[in-house]
């Protein structure tokens, strides 16, 4: 089953609010199909950066891509929006949290 982004967005959200971790919504994209970017603070200027790929059996997945320093990552979302103005981009704060244990019991 393929879910619409916005879907997605919320569902991480909710998830992580109710565990009194902060999400932002930095910028919103397509409600349909808009790709998605999380990037999680990790602390120390670091962030790990999520995406949502297409799995053509499972659907939409949400997968690790790469660990950026502050300046890299601003020059990472700066390429990524002028390729997609459509994307979403979801910043987490927490520097103790498992994204990974989350997107895998959320079937994400």
């Amino acid at each position: 089953m393929n879910l619409k982004a916005k879907l997605i967005v919320d569902v991480i959200r909710w998830c992580l609010e109710q565990q009194g971790i902060q999400v932002y919504i930095e910028h919103k994209g397509n409600a349909d199909a808009g790709a998605i970017f999380i990037k999680h603070d990790k602390g120390n200027d670091l962030y790990d950066v999520y995406h949502s790929v297409n799995d053509y059996n499972m659907g939409k997945k949400i997968k690790f891509l790469n660990t950026f320093t502050e300046e890299k990552l601003n020059d990472f979302f700066k390429k990524q929006s002028d390729i997609d103005a459509d994307l979403w981009l979801i910043e987490i704060v927490s520097k103790g949290f498992d994204l990974d244990t989350l997107f895998l019991k959320q079937g994400l």
